[in-house]
């Protein structure tokens, strides 16, 4: 077991040495705003999810394409709180798609139901903008994908190393 931040080598086919250099991560483990993000994607995807399923259940002829859409919903965002908390490469490509899809969701039934032209879509959760909940359908993803993007371990990495090449460079 080699130590961390410690340079192996190994024989590769050719017998040229490859270099493996492990990488020791610094960052704090996460205890503060993104745990609550991560709750209120939580919390607000089950708001979503669990009376719309139960409405389509109950009446499934009265609002069917609503309802399932508001189910979709309510699953993007509990999928969005996981990949929130996860933080892996194949989970934040998930996330990504999943925050895409609600923000893209959020503003089009808010500008369909702010203009009036699709009157049957009030009684869902992103009507207005999501403003029954707050706006938070709205305000959610965004600031989910703000956090996504500010807590990216490839960006937090290439920083590191530009300010790790500019202290060797001035020392």
């Amino acid at each position: 077991m080699e130590r961390p931040g410690a340079t192996s080598h190994h024989e590769a086919a050719g017998d040229q040495p490859l270099v493996v250099r492990t990488v020791e991560d610094h960052r704090r483990p996460a205890r503060g705003w993104s745990r609550l993000l991560v709750v209120a994607l939580a919390v607000l995807g089950a708001l979503v999810l669990a009376p719309s399923a139960v409405d389509l259940i109950r009446r499934p002829t009265q609002t069917p394409v609503v309802d399932s859409l508001d189910v979709a919903a309510g699953i993007l965002y509990l999928l969005a709180a996981v990949c929130v908390a996860h933080n892996g490469r194949r989970m934040r490509m998930v996330g990504w798609m999943s925050l895409t899809a609600l923000l893209t969701g959020a503003l089009l039934f808010g500008l369909l139901t702010w203009t009036g032209t699709a009157p049957g879509l009030d009684s869902s959760v992103w009507a207005d903008g999501g403003r029954r909940l707050a706006f938070l359908p709205l305000l959610l993803p965004a600031v989910a994908a703000v956090w996504m993007w500010m807590s990216d371990p490839r960006r937090i990495v290439v920083a590191a190393e530009r300010r790790e090449e500019l202290t060797r460079r001035q020392g």
